[in-house]
This record gives structure tokens, sequence and C-alpha cells, in this order.
């Protein structure tokens, strides 16, 4: 049987696809990337927005209509499945069965389960950590879970419901398969959990974010990078391990989510504007070359036009490299679904739509900043609409250039001489 897996959400939703996709080329699957040439199709979906959701669901009815020319399953999971519970038959009518974000290594019975014709949600409860095959994206990056679910419950945010609390791997775990991509030839690493540097705090052995960090520091791999990042468990011994360099990567994502410490109280965030400034001030002291990207909600419940002008002073003063900004929307089961959701759809796109264009701003000033540098780049695709290979600083700068596809997981030293908002551009240096 061919097997078509679809992916929404973050990058841990990403290498959970990977994940799936090898348990079920251990189970003797074909893996296809055309739905329309599977016999099942497994959708891995997010529910961290309710847009996400609404694009699921329009992409269950899609596949529903494959059906005329051939048959096929049709399974609904990840974040979406858990959360909304055996609902999310009713929610994607067209869907033949639903598994959440545990016991995955179970999904090649499922399947079988809704092959002879039952229709049923299979939901169990996150705990523990599965020890599970992967099928990697690419050959040049690989994403390694240090820890899964979340135990900070933050107001908005339907994560501890849906992943579990915080189950970190241990250490040598991590180290090992580290050692492993090293072995086999990988130029970068990505540490994924959903908060990174919360990293340890429920092992109970003294392990802590810090302590990985120094450890990874020592494997010859040329990149290590980590998302994402609570402000909250960014301590000062994680800041000193990350400033040592080496292969871990000038880069932190560290999602400030407000400006206003009445919503940020609201939110739950545990920390304050300053705290979260302070953070910032430290990691430049420390590493005057970091790129600090950040995650922005607009229209929280009661954010009133100074809450929203104290977030936008803040992204001016932070001068953040990117800011992720969506607009709030209700999640079930969290505490701030329980609030009056008060801010009007048009004013939540009007917020919007001014974070982006201060960002925008901000990142177009430190893109032209660095012309005329030259800068070390891993190229990973090339995008035939522009003709270009596309790459990464250490950084994490998005960096156009010219070349052969045949360049695509390799490194090349790249001259820069011009910038967008949204990216660097440059010539390969000859013999670069």
């Amino acid at each position: 049987m061919k097997a078509c897996i679809l992916t929404w959400g973050c990058q841990q939703n990403e290498h959970k696809s990977e994940e799936i996709a090898g348990v079920l080329r251990a189970a003797g699957y074909a893996l296809v990337d055309n739905p329309e040439e599977a016999d099942v199709v497994l959708l891995n979906a997010c529910m961290v927005r309710g847009r996400a959701e609404d694009k699921v669901v329009g992409r269950v009815g899609e596949l529903q209509r494959l059906r005329r020319t051939r048959p096929r399953l049709i399974g609904v999971g990840g974040c979406m499945a858990q959360g909304r519970g055996a609902g999310i038959l009713d929610l994607c009518p067209g869907s033949d069965f639903a598994f959440g974000t545990a016991r995955l290594a179970d999904l090649p019975a499922l399947i079988a389960r809704a092959r002879d014709g039952e229709r049923f949600a299979c939901l169990p409860s996150p705990n523990g950590l599965e020890r599970l095959p992967v099928e990697r994206r690419n050959r040049f990056q690989a994403y390694v879970t240090i820890a899964e679910g979340c135990s900070h419950a933050c107001a908005y945010c339907i994560v501890p419901r849906v992943r579990g609390p915080l189950r970190s791997r241990p250490m040598a775990e991590v180290l090992a398969e580290l050692q492993d991509l090293a072995q086999a030839g990988y130029p970068e690493a990505m540490l994924l959990g959903q908060n990174v540097d919360a990293y340890g705090r429920d092992l109970g052995d003294g392990t802590d974010f810090a302590t990985l960090l120094r450890a990874v520091a020592g494997i010859p791999l040329p990149r290590i990078r980590f998302t994402s990042s609570h402000p909250a468990y960014m301590t000062e011994e994680a800041v000193a391990a990350l400033a040592q360099g080496g292969n871990l990567c000038e880069h932190v994502h560290l999602a400030v989510q407000s400006g206003s410490d009445r919503v940020l109280a609201a939110m739950g965030r545990g920390y304050t504007r300053d705290e979260f400034a302070n953070r910032i001030r430290r990691l430049r002291e420390a590493i005057p070359q970091v790129n600090v990207t950040t995650d922005v909600i607009v229209g929280f419940p009661r954010e009133t036009e100074d809450d929203f002008a104290l977030t936008l002073s803040l992204i001016e003063e932070a001068g953040f490299g990117t800011v992720y900004v969506a607009m709030y929307s209700p999640r079930p089961g969290t505490r701030a679904a329980q609030m009056p959701d008060d801010v009007p759809p048009q004013e939540k796109g009007r917020r919007l739509a001014a974070v982006l264009a201060t960002s925008r701003r901000i990142a177009l000033d430190l893109h032209r900043a660095r012309i005329g540098t030259t800068v070390e780049v891993l190229v990973e695709a090339f995008l035939p609409e522009k003709g270009r290979l596309v790459g990464k600083t250490r950084d994490f700068r998005t960096v156009l250039l010219p070349g052969d596809p045949a360049m695509i997981g390799r490194f090349a030293m790249v001259t820069i001489d011009g910038a967008t908002a949204g990216a660097l551009h440059g010539q390969v240096e000859e013999g670069g």
C-alpha cells in the first residue's frame, strides 16, 4: 500500500511526520508525496491557531472528493485530533479514523481497522517517550527531539493538553543520536522541544539545558540549532553555554508574545517586559552577533490600544531579526477560552499589519547593514520561480544566491551585495 503524510504546524509536527513515515516504512508501506497516488492519506494536523484547523477541515473535504476516482482511507491526527477528541470525526466527516500524538507505533494496526470498515478515534493520553524509527526529510538537516510536552500552561496555549507534560529525553540518548548524525555526515541538527530551554527540569538528576548545550558543543556536527525557547527558562547558565560558540549557532528564538506586563500576566507567561528586555541585553552582551527572533500574539482578550503600543515599542527596542505574528484565536480547553474574545477581528488585523510593517522595516535595516560582508551559508533549496538558491546563515538569516542545484546541502561563502526585508542577496566567492 502507498501512504501520503500531510503536515501542518511547527518543527515538532514536521519531525513527528518523519517518525510516522518511519513507522509506516517499517510496516512495508511505500511513501508518496501526492495524495492522488495514495491508498492512505494521513493528516498530521495542528490546532495552535483556528486558521490551521480550518485548513485541515477543507483539505479533508478535498481528499474525500478524490474517492470518486479510487478508494482511499483518510486519517486525521496529531494535535488537532488529540485536542478535539472523538468530535474530530464530526468536524471532518470525510475522515475514516483519527489518531493523536501518542502511540504512533500503533498506526499500521489502526489503518488495518479502518480498512475493515470501522470508523473510530484512538486518542491515548501522551505520557512517556516513544522510540520510533525516523524517515528523515533530507540528508543535510536533521531534527532531534530533546523533550516533548510542556508543563508551563500559558493561558492561551493548547499544547499541554494535546502533548502532555514536559518529558525530557535522557541526555546520553540525545548525544548518541547526534553522534550518529555526525557520523552520517549531516552538517546541521536542530534540537526540538516545546520549551526547549526547560529541558531536564523533570529529570531530577541536575541535568539542564545549559548542561546539554555544553555537551553537544563537543560533537563534530558543524551546526547545532534549537527551538523554541521560553524567556522564563533562558538562564544565565544557558546563555553562557551558548556563548562558547563553536558549532552552536548564533540564533535564539525567544517568544515574547506581548510587550505589556498586564497582558503577559493574563497570559501566564511568567516574566515581565523588563525581565524579557534584560534577557535580550544579556544575550547580546555575551553573543554580540546573535539574531533574536520572536513570536507575538495580537488581540489577546482585553488587550487595549495602550497594551498594543507597548508591544510595538518593545519590537522597536529589541530589534528582532524576525517577528512571527498571529491574531489571537480561542483554543478549546484553555484558560483564555473562558475570557471574552473582545478585540474585533478588524482591529486584530490592523494590529497584525502594524507589527508586520514595523518588523519588516527593522529587518530591512539589519539586512542592509550586512551588505559588503561575507557569510557562511548552508544551501537548502533551489527556487525555480526566482532562479536562485536559498540557504541560511549561522544566525538564521535567509540568503538568495545564484548557483547550481548541486550545491544543495553544502556550505558556501557568500558576499552580500543586496538586501530586502525578507532576505540577503549575495554572490558565491570564488572557491567558496
